[in-house]
């Protein structure tokens, strides 16, 4: 660890485990951490960008592995920026 609890990194590359039946779908595929939820009731989950479909997925830190390597932000953000806005209800949309 020594990540401040975190056992990976901001635009680390990550493996799929195969022992989830949860994540059946993703199981094996390679992803890049994308963001990061901690929780006081468990293992902290990260948001993980899925190279194959370009989806992004909520994983425990028990269903990753890391394969060593690390992306900068340039490699997977455009650059591009939009902006949403949010209603009273959580819903968002694209601002204009």
């Amino acid at each position: 660890m020594g990540r401040c609890g975190r056992r990976f990194l901001f635009y680390e590359v990550v493996r799929v485990r195969n022992d989830n039946p949860e994540l059946a779908e993703i199981h094996g595929e390679l992803g890049a951490v994308v963001g990061v939820a901690d929780s006081s009731k468990g293992p902290v989950e990260y948001g993980v960008l899925v190279f194959r479909d370009e989806m992004c997925w909520q994983v425990s830190e028990d269903d990753l592995e890391s394969t060593g390597k690390c992306l900068s932000r340039d490699e997977l953000y455009s650059g591009e920026r939009v902006r949403v806005r949010v209603d009273e209800e959580g819903r968002g949309s694209v601002a204009e």
